[in-house]
């Protein structure tokens, strides 16, 4: 197995000043990148319930994707609801969580992977021992810190939280990821360089920092590097720019240890992201190639 992506899919409901729209969402549903990029064995480990729509289970085993750690539990998926104005700010509601992902949900050829990602829609939808697990087992456990900053009101609404498992957490991953405003939430540094030294002292030996339309900057302890925005053809629907950067960068990474190269690769997967809404239609490596070799030359 070369790619695991662990955390809920998810039910979304995306609305946007001219439309509304159900779509299967979640960062495990953008692991179908990997396989449009012909990653030859790449898996999701997640829970639904029983409202899970059969469209959703049929498109996710037409993408080719190991779906034998998705576990069918309890009466209700994850449901989102996005609410977008007309400058592209989001309003998070949350309608139902499917059941808590832990160890045994884990298949044991999964733990054979090159790399597992965690990236979860709320703040306990993973057990830490999960983090643990793939720690011990996989040559690189990478995050989507999104998850862990959120808290959910009783009306359902979506908030910024206290990360109180921060260092704990951090402390189990090789590479983490974080949209700016989250970086902010998360550690309330004085500098964006502080903030990420910070990080980097905890254990991750990768830190990526993604900015909407300002690119991202990815660090290590010695490096920063940065990468311009990659645009696209037309924009549509920025959820799921974040997943399927995070993804693209670890596909690249693992095959090419070149940072910038990876994070450029990333961006411009990102790119097909927004031309699209939802985890359909996502851009073959020719494409990605194709795209980037005006932001990239060997």
């Amino acid at each position: 197995m070369d790619l695991v992506v662990v955390g809920h899919l998810s039910r979304d409901l995306i609305i946007t000043p001219d439309t509304t729209q159900e779509k299967l969402g979640g960062s495990t549903a953008y692991a179908m990148l990997a396989s449009s990029l012909k990653v030859a064995n790449a898996g999701i480990v997640s829970k639904v319930g029983d409202d899970f729509e059969q469209e959703y289970w049929d498109i996710l085993r037409a993408s080719g994707l190991s779906l034998t750690g998705v576990q069918k539990s309890g009466s209700k998926s994850t449901r989102f609801v996005n609410k977008y104005d007309l400058d592209g700010c989001r309003v998070q509601f949350v309608e139902s969580l499917a059941e808590r992902i832990t160890p045994e949900d884990f298949p044991e050829d999964y733990l054979d992977a090159r790399a597992v990602h965690f990236s979860p829609l709320s703040a306990d939808e993973i057990d830490i021992d999960c983090l643990r697990l793939a720690r011990s087992n996989v040559n690189i456990t990478s995050l989507d810190v999104q998850g862990y900053i959120r808290s959910i009101e009783p009306d359902g609404k979506v908030v910024a939280r206290d990360w109180i498992e921060r260092n704990e957490v951090l402390s189990l991953v090789d590479v983490v990821k974080f949209h700016v405003d989250e970086l902010k939430i998360a550690l309330r540094g004085e500098s964006e360089l502080a903030m990420v030294s910070q990080i980097l002292s905890l254990g991750p030996r990768i830190v990526i920092i993604t900015r909407d339309r300002r690119g991202s900057t990815i660090y290590t302890r010695n490096e920063q590097v940065n990468i311009p925005l990659v645009e696209g053809e037309i924009e549509t629907d920025a959820t799921g720019c974040g997943d399927v950067y995070t993804i693209g960068f670890l596909i690249d990474y693992m095959q090419t240890s070149n940072l910038k190269r990876a994070g450029i690769f990333a961006a411009t997967c990102a790119s097909f992201n927004v031309e699209t809404s939802g985890p359909y239609n996502l851009p073959s490596r020719l494409d990605v190639e194709t795209r980037m070799s005006k932001y990239y030359k060997e």
